[in-house]
């Protein structure tokens, strides 16, 4: 990988860990003042409930996510990105292009996907 596109990919890599992060802390800093509303009525407690779930799944995501961009920039620093972490082939200029931070080629994150469904 040349100097230039590693220093433009760990930029971008670096900045959406930036937006991953103040969106973490930004979730915590909400559920802290949510949780000073008081009492609150049955449809309001399940709305309420409903929006936790649908948060915490939202922080979940963005954690993996998060700890996925760590791993790109540490095999960027190692120079194996864009290597599959299965097969060791190449990864698609395509697929990094769209993840970035993606450990699998496409063929090896399906069979891992098919392998989670069973």
């Amino acid at each position: 990988m040349r100097a230039v596109q590693r220093k433009k990919l760990e930029a971008e890599l670096l900045t959406r860990r930036r937006v991953l992060v103040n969106a973490l802390k930004n979730g915590q800093a909400e559920k802290r003042r949510g949780d000073d509303d008081g009492p609150l009525d049955l449809a309001d407690t399940a709305m309420e409930l409903r929006n936790q779930e649908f948060n915490y799944s939202l922080s979940e995501k963005e954690r993996a996510e998060l700890v996925s961009i760590d791993e790109a920039l540490v095999r960027i620093d190692e120079g194996v990105y864009g290597e599959c972490e299965e097969c060791g082939e190449k990864i698609t200029d395509a697929r990094l292009k769209a993840i970035p931070w993606a450990a699998l080629c496409i063929t090896c994150q399906e069979k891992k996907e098919e392998l989670a469904s069973l």
